[in-house]
């Protein structure tokens, strides 16, 4: 199957992805402030951002699992949105740290479904371009997300805090309308019988348990402090809900950057894993400077540095787990990996907020900076790829450059 001839199931596939991002984010860099303003402290705040992961933990897999399983793909996806639809309503209706929690094991739910986002856009390019197809959705994560805060922002300064939740709420509904239009090739060209085996060969791969722990790390860092604690870093310096939805789009837009550079600039100057330690090192100081910050302009800069830093550890990271899996298996490995990096989801949060409430603001930073610049150390010593999957070097990467125009040519 082209990719040619599914271009307008993958136009509209990626608008609803941006929507389901949307749907996911616009509540996020305010529900720290909109719980502080309850009363609640910063462990409180720290698990009700973190339950999402722990939720995520748990039915990422499952569902990578038995989408390969039932060939049911636009199904799982109808039922996440679903779900936010319910509960974001009944958080604005009734807010109270009870549907604060609901509310975010709903977003972990849906959250939950990416991992079919990206195996059924990835159906509409075939086998061999999925790396490729995942890279592409890549980009609605950080752009659906600078539209679900700025929107969120604009909304909850002028109506409150939890008026964005209803920004989450019709983003979910207009998705879930659009899903009804979109074709699932999942279903029609499924043509394998799922083998349970291919479960326990991912839960054993050696390989794919490294990447994870890698994607975890980077996910404890981004929760922690710019979904948690940075908002309220911000909130302190003066910003309002507008200024703070500002300073997560900050973050979205050089991570959004930082990704669409990775393939184009730094795999070809500097090569893959040399691309994931600069990231994870710019992250890692950036995140411990961050409650040094004395005015919002510098922390805007230093948000933008870390967002950057980010982009170009995570699009790494994320392009090898997919590189080179046939489609039978592709929806439990991107399961595995989602459900493994889910705990940092969780772990990020709710450690800097104990640490916080136990030393300082300070110390949390410090605590999770110091976390992503062993990452990078860890990076340099496990992540080996082989040449002929992940090019390493510049001169390789070149040289298959001009392996592929070689091969069109003859085509």
């Amino acid at each position: 199957m082209s990719q040619t001839s599914n271009r307008k199931e993958i136009i509209l596939f990626f608008i609803i992805s941006l929507l389901f991002f949307v749907t996911i984010t616009a509540f996020d860099p305010f529900i720290s402030s909109y719980a502080k303003d309850l009363g609640f402290d910063s462990v409180v705040i720290g698990s009700i951002i973190g339950i999402s992961g722990i939720v995520a933990l748990f039915t990422r897999l499952p569902l990578g699992v038995f989408s390969d399983m039932l060939h049911k793909r636009r199904l799982f996806i109808q039922f996440g949105l679903l779900i936010t639809i319910v509960m974001w309503t009944l958080a604005f209706l009734l807010p109270t740290a009870t549907t604060l929690y609901l509310g975010k094991i709903s977003d972990g739910l849906t959250g939950s479904t990416w991992v079919i986002y990206n195996v059924m856009f990835a159906s509409y390019f075939g086998v061999r371009e999925a790396a490729k197809a995942v890279a592409i959705l890549s980009v609605a994560s950080p752009f659906g997300s600078i539209l679900g805060t700025t929107i969120g922002g604009l909304i909850a300064n002028s109506y409150g805090y939890r008026y964005s939740f209803l920004v989450a709420v019709f983003a979910a509904l207009i998705a879930f309308v659009l899903t009804f239009f979109t074709k699932d090739l999942s279903i029609k060209d499924a043509k394998v019988k799922y083998d349970k085996k291919i479960l326990v060969e991912q839960m054993t791969d050696k390989k794919i348990w490294t990447i994870s722990i890698l994607a975890t790390i980077s996910m404890m860092v981004i929760i922690g402090t710019r979904d948690t604690f940075t908002p309220l870093v911000a909130a302190d310096l003066g910003a309002n809900p507008l200024t703070i939805g500002m300073l997560a789009n900050t973050h979205l837009i050089l991570y959004g950057i930082a990704a669409a550079l990775c393939g184009s600039l730094f795999y070809k100057k500097i090569g893959m894993v040399n691309t994931a330690i600069l990231g994870a090192l710019l992250q890692g100081i950036i995140v411990i400077l961050i409650p040094y910050a004395e005015g919002l302009t510098i922390l805007f800069l230093l948000q933008a540095i870390a967002g950057f830093g980010f982009g170009l550890n995570f699009t790494v990271i994320t392009s090898l787990a997919v590189e080179n899996i046939s489609e039978i298996k592709q929806s439990t490995r991107i399961g595995l990996f989602q459900s493994i990096y889910s705990a940092g989801m969780f772990f990020g949060p709710v450690l800097i907020g104990i640490v916080i409430k136990a030393f300082s603001m300070t110390t949390g930073f410090l605590m999770i900076g110091v976390l992503s610049i062993m990452s990078a150390i860890l990076i340099k010593m496990s992540v080996k790829p082989l040449k002929e999957d992940f090019p390493n070097d510049a001169s390789y990467y070149k040289e298959m450059l001009t392996k592929r125009k070689m091969l069109k040519v003859n085509k």
